[in-house]
């Protein structure tokens, strides 16, 4: 039977849209090393005060497919002064203690260390260290992203969404004045996403809290007020003011004294705290924090 050289070629290219380069030595193809992730956790810290550095290795991919990697280790760099290594454990967790000594913002490199079993892109733990006195600004990521886009996908590298205008622009003038600390719903699989979102949007480095979303409006509303307590009871009582798009987020800060200003769109109906003020543009913004 005879086959078109043509058939040939397109069934090569659909079997193999790479080509081999048969320059590489076969055994470095096969030894390919599996992918990870390093998830970080940002942290609020006073001076002098140990602070826990925490990050999560596990393995590439889907959310709903990965899993912990444990026994491989861990560094973590300020510039380039190493504080150590650390093992993971079997939850993939590794944990180094770490003493700001003066206020300011440290970003704590964290990487894998080399090795023939996975590889990973290493990544950034902010630690915010300031005194107990400074004044704390949540925001809310729903309300620095356009609405109507769909949310972040667990380990995208880019997700699907806008910024809100002149939102980067604010916030850099308010972290002058405020330590601004974003917060996000859903797994803490979006972090690795949503921080490289922020980075290119060219929004000021700051610590990320991620919160599980609940599956009830109601049951949002008290675990965020439980999660501003907590953070309260650790001293950060200074939180004069949070923004969202969340009418359950602003219920949570209504109960615990701190003025909500939401996000909104200009025919949007939404029942909002007595305290809530409405905002439909980022620059309305920085008045309302005077």
């Amino acid at each position: 039977m005879r086959i078109r050289l043509g058939s040939v070629l397109l069934f090569s290219l659909v079997l193999f849209p790479t080509p081999p380069d048969f320059g590489e030595p076969l055994s470095r193809a096969v030894s390919a090393r599996p992918s990870a992730s390093i998830i970080v956790f940002d942290q609020l810290s006073r001076p002098n005060q140990s602070v826990r550095l925490a990050v999560r290795l596990v393995t590439g991919g889907l959310s709903f497919v990965r899993r912990p990697i444990s026994g491989e280790r861990i560094e973590f760099l300020v510039g380039d002064r190493s504080l150590g290594q650390t093992l993971t454990g079997g939850d993939g967790m590794a944990v180094r203690t770490f003493t700001p000594d003066r206020p300011g913002l440290y970003r704590i490199a964290v990487r894998l260390v080399e090795n023939p079993r996975y590889e990973a892109e290493p990544d950034d733990l902010i630690v915010a260290c300031r005194k107990e006195s400074h004044p704390i600004l949540l925001v809310s990521l729903s309300s620095v992203r356009t609405p109507g886009h769909p949310p972040a996908v667990p380990f995208s590298p880019a997700p699907s969404a806008e910024a809100m205008p002149e939102a980067a622009k604010i916030l850099a003038k308010l972290s002058d004045r405020f330590q601004i600390v974003y917060l996000e719903t859903g797994d803490e699989s979006l972090r690795p996403g949503v921080k490289d979102w922020l980075d290119r949007q060219s929004f000021p480095p700051a610590p990320l809290f991620i919160r599980p979303l609940p599956g009830e409006a109601e049951r949002r509303m008290e675990e965020f007020s439980e999660w501003l307590k907590e953070l309260r009871s650790e001293g950060w009582r200074n939180i004069p003011a949070g923004i969202t798009r969340s009418s359950e987020d602003a219920e949570g800060m209504a109960r615990r004294k701190i003025k909500p200003i939401v996000m909104a769109e200009e025919d949007d109906e939404i029942e909002l705290p007595r305290t809530a003020r409405k905002v439909t543009e980022w620059e309305a913004v920085p008045p309302l924090l005077k």
